[in-house]
């Protein structure tokens, strides 16, 4: 099979990403639906949702951050268009972020060499290039696809900042927002020298972002080849995500399972068998190459830049006393 051309498939990596203000609704008819019947979203107000959510955002004082309406909508969708829980939301994804795992989303430089190793050499992440029947874009986690140590050319912020840059732009696709993610978490090679190199405290910290107060809809994780390790990894954030995210896991122990859940023709060759002619994504390495081509561009590496620094910081000194909006602690928001 010739190598894909991948232009098109991630439409997080377009105008709109660039300039998230530019965002016109493109759904087609049954996501558009969709989006009505499941998420509360009613085309002739969505503009005057955003400009609510903005509006009160430009009253904290303490924020400094992102108010693109595309931005704004990947948490009111989340939040099927609740502006108090889109606002706690919004106040735990920065404020927490910011405060304990800044590397995540602050300061990210796609251009570095850490990246360059991390997209070309390791490739952790990859997200798939054709979404699923029901529209969600796919994503591979390979929890032991990456070197360790000494020597290995980054380290443990860099790794988060690659993910960070990745979610950043594909967050912002509104199919995703609408549809959701699938998150396949694939445990081979996972040693406890992978678990380590993130530290407990910061897998902990990430996971009660992610898969509680993330602005995206996580609708299911398969986890493939779990062994020991994995589930210690898993362990560790376990007691702190809902109930309804618990839900949404599934294990498979081969990949004639998981075919049942992600078609052979959405993968990547690695995982398919020898003997298998159909349509595929292509390799690991395509995908990766083309998602660091895109993301080292002038344009895109300068507006990375922006989102990650003057458009991503919380002064807690500058936040209002106790009282209304406010979000004191961590809260588990069971919205789907």
């Amino acid at each position: 099979m010739a190598a894909r051309d991948y232009k098109g498939c991630y439409e997080g990596l377009d105008d709109i990403f660039l300039d998230g203000n530019k965002y016109v609704c493109k759904l087609e008819p049954n996501w558009a639906r969709k989006a009505k019947e499941e998420l509360h979203e009613n085309p002739t107000e969505r503009d005057a949702a955003v400009d609510q959510f903005r509006q009160w955002i430009k009253q904290q004082p303490h924020y400094s951050v992102c108010t693109d309406k595309n931005f704004l909508l990947q948490f009111l969708r989340r939040c099927k268009f609740s502006q108090l829980e889109a606002r706690k939301m919004f106040d735990i994804y920065h404020s927490k972020i910011y405060e304990q795992l800044p590397t995540w989303m602050c300061n990210i430089n796609t251009r570095s060499d850490a990246m360059k190793v991390l997209f070309l050499r390791d490739m952790p992440l990859v997200i798939l290039p054709d979404r699923d029947s029901e529209g969600r874009r796919v994503i591979i986690w390979r929890a032991g696809g990456f070197q360790t140590g000494k020597g290995c050319g980054f380290q443990k912020e860099d790794l988060f900042s690659y993910f960070g840059a990745c979610f950043m732009c594909m967050i912002r696709e509104e199919m995703t927002q609408v549809n959701g993610l699938v998150i396949f978490q694939d445990g081979t090679g996972q040693t406890l020298k992978h678990t380590s190199f993130f530290g407990v405290e910061n897998v902990k910290n990430a996971s009660m972002i992610f898969y509680n107060n993330f602005p995206a809809r996580l609708k299911n994780i398969f986890m493939y080849n779990m062994g020991a390790v994995m589930e210690a990894f898993v362990a560790i954030f376990w007691p702190f995500i809902s109930n309804k995210i618990k839900e949404r896991f599934s294990y498979f122990s081969n990949l004639e399972e998981l075919y049942q859940k992600i078609p052979m023709e959405l993968l990547p060759k690695e995982y398919l068998p020898d003997d298998y002619t159909g349509p595929h994504a292509g390799t690991i390495s395509q995908i990766s190459t083309y998602w660091y081509q895109r993301m080292t561009s002038p344009e895109m590496n300068k507006r990375i830049k922006t989102l990650s620094t003057t458009q991503f910081k919380v002064d807690e000194k500058k936040r209002p006393k106790k009282g209304e909006d406010e979000v004191a602690s961590f809260r588990k928001l069971n919205i789907e």
